[in-house]
């Protein structure tokens, strides 16, 4: 062993090309792939449903003894974290979000539901669905494809205002 190699920790080995590539740069890219395949499903879904309602779902039994009369499911998410808006410190609280004909219902570690008519402004950031209420309350969703759950909103939203 040369001196100069005395301090080099033997399992890194040089490599003569660039290191652009790295993790986070390749995360990011899965992101903004993932985002960009959301708003492409969300533009192709407020298209149809110009034409044609959301479609439905059949309600699983979590949700079916917490639909009210007439009320039917349209979507849901698995996997949605529920938290405040602006404390990102907290950790929130998982479970399923259903889209009904009138509701968004969060059931899980905490059952949260908000009236569709309730909700008066929308916004996405990243991954994240930020609800603006009537009161002036406001709900954070971290959810898969929060574009196209927008998209559904806002056709269900049009429909009860009708």
């Amino acid at each position: 062993m040369h001196l100069s190699e005395r301090d080099q920790d033997p399992s890194i080995e040089l490599v003569d090309e660039a290191t652009e590539e790295g993790p986070a740069l390749r995360d990011a890219a899965i992101v903004a792939d993932r985002a960009a395949a959301d708003d492409a499903a969300a533009s192709d879904a407020r298209d149809r449903f110009l034409v044609a309602p959301v479609p439905l779902i059949e309600p699983d039994e979590a949700i079916s003894h917490h639909l009210l009369a007439g009320e039917q499911v349209h979507s849901l998410r698995r996997r949605a974290i529920l938290r405040a808006p602006g404390d990102d410190r907290a950790l929130g609280y998982g479970g399923t979000l259903y889209l009904t004909s009138r509701r968004l219902v969060h059931l899980g570690q905490v059952i949260v539901t908000v009236q569709l008519t309730d909700i008066v402004e929308i916004s996405i950031a990243g991954d994240r669905l930020l609800l603006s209420l009537r009161d002036g309350e406001g709900l954070a969703l971290d959810l898969d494809r929060p574009r196209l759950l927008r998209a559904e909103m806002a056709a269900l939203v049009r429909e009860l205002r009708v």
